[in-house]
């Protein structure tokens, strides 16, 4: 989620509890990452429950989404997305220790070949690592594997110091991190290399994004990938990283054809990404959704396409959150056509 004046007022409780997680993870030697995991998650999901109607947000996306399951099921897909998440939480502590046999035993691959053999062609990769499981520790896990990797990242800028520093600090001593606002040219020289750049492309796409339906909801997604892979002849692999219990890993890559038509691919990598939630309903990001549809809400009622997602964030009003409005995918395609602005 971006920053902006509502997240900069929530900062010292968001630092605290940074600081409570922090100090939980330390205390591993009377209790353990799984047991905290699901009690965070619990915390987290009662907090959704009494606060400010996330619940009911996440939940009527998972009803469209899921009709099959009973609302009971829906809850318990809910619980386990949070317990994902605060597995993820926790990794951002873990992460610093994660080298030596320890832990790689922590990780276990499936299409790791895939990655090899793109990585022989020396035209570089692009991994497509949507919000699922945790795929803020993928970069980092690549980069203790041996591998040359570099990550599009959100700077937190207006977060506090506390936030800030454990989102960035083990990623930005291991490997390059980037931010959205620094010139695209270091991807081109990167891959031009034969490295690794990993890219969020279910973050928001901005001005020059391109309208697609995700769950069911339009949204803007990034180009970005379909550039590199037309200018560089670079190969693109989905990558998911699994947040497994005991805050183990499972890093499944996958192979993602180019047609050369960016908006082709994007559909086809949002069919693709809308299958896999629904396949593990559990590791899916439902907030990242919720933020997407959101933000679509907020868009179609302006007329216009900020670049600064935190403007967005800023101008949305709390309508723009009910799971019940879909905008029209329609709509939001005509308005990246005229440059994000209103004729």
């Amino acid at each position: 989620m971006a920053d902006n004046g509502k997240a900069a007022a929530a900062g010292p409780a968001r630092s605290a509890y940074y600081a409570l997680t922090g100090a939980l993870a330390r205390s591993w030697g009377r209790l353990s990452p799984e047991t905290l995991a699901r009690m965070l998650g619990f915390v987290r999901f009662l907090e959704d429950s009494t606060s400010s109607g996330r619940r009911r947000i996440y939940l009527g996306h998972l009803e469209r989404i899921l009709p099959e399951l009973s609302p009971k099921e829906r809850e318990s897909v809910l619980r386990g997305y949070w317990v994902v998440h605060q597995r993820a939480m926790l990794g951002l502590y873990l992460a610093g220790d994660l080298s030596g046999s320890p832990g790689r035993r922590r990780v276990e691959w499936s299409g790791r070949d895939l990655l090899e053999e793109a990585l022989a062609r020396r035209r570089g990769v692009v991994l497509l690592a949507p919000h699922f499981g945790d795929e803020r520790t993928l970069h980092i896990l690549l980069a203790l594997s041996g591998y040359s990797v570099h990550v599009v990242s959100a700077d937190y800028s207006g977060a506090p110091e506390r936030v800030r520093r454990t989102r960035l600090e083990t990623s930005m001593r291991l490997h390059h991190v980037a931010f959205p606002d620094e010139n695209p040219r270091w991807m081109y020289r990167t891959l031009e290399a034969g490295d690794i750049v990993q890219i969020a492309p279910t973050a928001y796409g901005g001005p020059r994004g391109i309208a697609v339906s995700s769950f069911g909801v339009p949204v803007l997604a990034s180009a970005t990938p379909f550039r590199l892979a037309a200018a560089t002849g670079c190969c693109l692999l989905t990558a998911l990283n699994h947040a497994l219990p005991g805050l183990r890993y499972r890093i499944e890559l996958h192979p993602f054809e180019t047609t050369g038509n960016p908006v082709s691919d994007v559909c086809a990598l949002f069919d693709d990404l809308s299958s896999i939630g629904r396949m593990h309903p559990c590791q899916y990001n439902w907030m990242n959704l919720a933020i997407r549809h959101r933000e679509t809400n907020t868009l179609l009622r302006l007329g216009r396409i900020p670049a600064d997602e935190r403007e967005l964030e800023s101008l949305a009003l709390p309508e723009d959150d009910d799971p019940r409005r879909i905008g029209s995918l329609a709509a939001l395609a005509t308005l990246t056509r005229r440059g994000g602005t209103p004729r």
